[in-house]
C-alpha cells in the first residue's frame, strides 16, 4: 500500500506574494506615520520659535524709555511688517506684522503681533499674540512693588479687585463701591466697580451716612447719574528762604496744608449741572497745622457725548484766620509777603505748549472721557519758583512742574 506524507507539503508560490504584498501595505503605513510625525515636530519647533519671536516683539515695544518724545511711546509702537526674521530655527524663515489701535482716553494701545511661516509641506502657518501698552511713564513701574503704606507721599492705592480709579476709601458693596466725601457725611458718590463710572450721588439725613453704608440705602440714587471723577492732592512746600526750589523740594513736601477749595472751569457744554468738588482741608483740618497735604475729589457731571472739557484751579479759601492769595510777586518783601503763594502743577510736560493726555495732568483738559486720578498740585511761596526735574538724574513724573496759577502770560 501506498501512504501519502501530506505533512510535508511547502507554501505555494501565491501564498508567498500575498503575504509579501500584505507587509509591503504594513511598511507604506509605517512609512506614513513616520513622515507624519516628523512633520508635526518640524512644525511644534516651528511654532515655539514663532512664539518666542512674537513674545520678544511685544516685550521690546514694552520697553519704551519715554512717554514722548524719538524713541518714545508714540513713535516705537506703530503697525510694521510684514518683516523677515531669521528665527533660531532655520529650515524656514518668519515675517512678523504689527497691527496697533490708538485709544486716547485713557491713553493706551492694543497691540497684536503676529508670525507667519511656511512649514516644510508649504502650508501657511502663524502665531498672534495680542497685548494692551498704557501710556505711562517707565518711572512709575517701580511702584508695583511698593506695599500700601511704605511709600514716603502716603498716597498709595490698590485697586481692590474694582477700578483702579475708584477711591481706596470707597465701601465695596458688590457690584457698585459708595464712597463718603471728606467732611460730607449725609453724602455718598456711587461708582461701578467695573467701569469706574460715577453712577449716583446721594444725600441722606445729616451724619446718617457713614462705613456701615448698605445697598439699600443707596438705590435711591444709584443709577440716576453720569459722571467721571476727577481727583489728586495738594501738596504744600512753605520754604520761604534759602535758594530757589529744586525737583526734590517738591517730591515730597512736608506742608503744612492750608485752607482751599478746587474749581473745576468747564468750556464744554450740554453737562445738566455744575462739577462739584470735595476735600479734607478746610478750617477745622488745617488750623492745627498738622496736616500735611490736601486730598481732593471732584464730580464731573457728563453731556450727552459722555465727556468733559475745562481746567481746575486751587482757590485760598479764607476763613476762620486763614488768610492767603495767589500771586505772580517774586518780591518776598512786604507785610504781605509771607500770604502769598504761587500753584505748580505736576505734569510730565516740558511746558505749556507741549501737548501730554489728560491723565497726565495738562493746563487744559479736552474730550475727557473717564476718570482722572492723580492730578496733583504743589502750593509754594510767590518768592519761590516751579521747579523742573532733570530726567536723566531724577524722578521725572513725581517731581517735574509747571506754573499753574497764575497762568504765565
Amino acid at each position: 500500500m501506498h501512504l501519502t506524507n501530506r505533512s510535508s507539503r511547502g507554501v505555494s508560490l501565491v501564498e508567498a506574494m500575498v503575504a509579501l504584498a500584505v507587509m509591503a501595505f504594513g511598511m507604506l503605513a509605517v512609512v506614513g506615520v513616520q513622515s507624519t510625525l516628523r512633520l508635526n515636530a518640524d512644525v511644534a519647533k516651528q511654532r515655539s520659535e514663532a512664539t518666542r519671536i512674537a513674545q520678544e516683539t511685544v516685550e521690546a515695544l514694552r520697553s519704551f524709555t519715554a512717554v514722548d518724545g524719538a524713541g518714545g511711546y508714540t513713535e516705537s509702537i506703530v503697525n510694521s511688517g510684514p518683516i523677515a526674521v531669521q528665527g533660531l530655527v532655520t529650515n524656514t524663515t518668519y515675517t512678523v506684522q504689527r497691527d496697533v489701535v490708538t485709544y486716547t482716553d485713557p491713553p493706551a494701545k492694543a497691540l497684536r503681533v503676529t508670525v507667519r511661516w511656511s512649514d516644510r509641506a508649504g502650508a501657511a502657518q502663524e502665531v498672534a499674540l495680542a497685548s494692551a501698552i498704557a501710556a505711562a511713564a517707565p518711572g512709575l513701574s517701580g511702584t508695583l512693588a511698593v506695599r500700601p503704606g511704605t511709600a514716603p507721599a502716603g498716597p498709595v492705592r490698590r485697586p481692590f479687585r474694582r477700578h483702579p480709579s475708584i477711591p481706596a476709601q470707597a465701601k465695596d458693596l458688590g457690584v457698585s463701591s459708595a464712597f463718603v466725601p471728606p467732611f460730607r457725611p449725609w453724602m455718598a458718590i456711587v461708582f461701578n466697580n467695573v467701569t469706574g463710572v460715577i453712577t449716583g450721588v446721594c444725600t441722606f439725613n445729616y451724619n446718617t451716612a457713614s462705613e456701615n453704608i448698605t445697598n439699600d440705602e443707596i438705590q435711591s440714587c444709584n443709577n440716576t447719574t453720569v459722571g467721571q471723577l476727577l481727583s489728586g492732592f495738594v501738596r504744600f512746600q512753605q520754604a520761604s528762604s534759602g535758594p530757589d526750589l529744586t525737583a526734590a523740594d517738591v517730591a515730597d513736601p512736608p506742608g503744612p496744608a492750608l485752607n482751599l477749595r478746587i474749581q473745576v472751569t468747564l468750556t464744554s457744554t450740554d453737562h445738566p449741572q455744575s462739577p462739584i468738588c470735595f476735600d479734607d482741608a478746610n478750617s477745622f483740618s488745617v488750623g492745627n497745622g498738622e496736616l500735611p497735604f490736601a486730598t481732593y475729589f471732584c464730580v464731573v457731571y457728563s453731556n450727552s457725548s459722555a465727556t468733559w472739557s475745562g481746567t481746575t484751579t486751587v482757590e485760598p479759601r479764607n476763613s476762620f484766620g486763614s488768610n492767603w492769595v495767589v500771586s505772580d510777586d517774586d518780591s518776598g518783601t512786604g507785610p504781605d509777603a509771607d500770604t502769598r503763594y504761587r500753584v505748580c502743577r505736576y505734569t510730565p510736560a516740558a511746558n505749556d505748549s507741549q501737548a501730554v493726555s489728560n491723565q497726565d495732568h495738562p493746563r487744559n483738559y479736552a474730550d475727557v472721557g473717564g476718570n482722572l486720578t492723580n492730578q496733583n498740585f504743589v502750593v509754594i511761596r510767590s518768592q519761590k519758583h516751579c521747579p523742573a526735574a532733570n530726567p536723566s538724574t531724577t524722578d521725572f513724573v513725581n517731581t517735574n512742574t509747571l506754573q499753574h496759577q497764575p497762568a504765565p502770560s
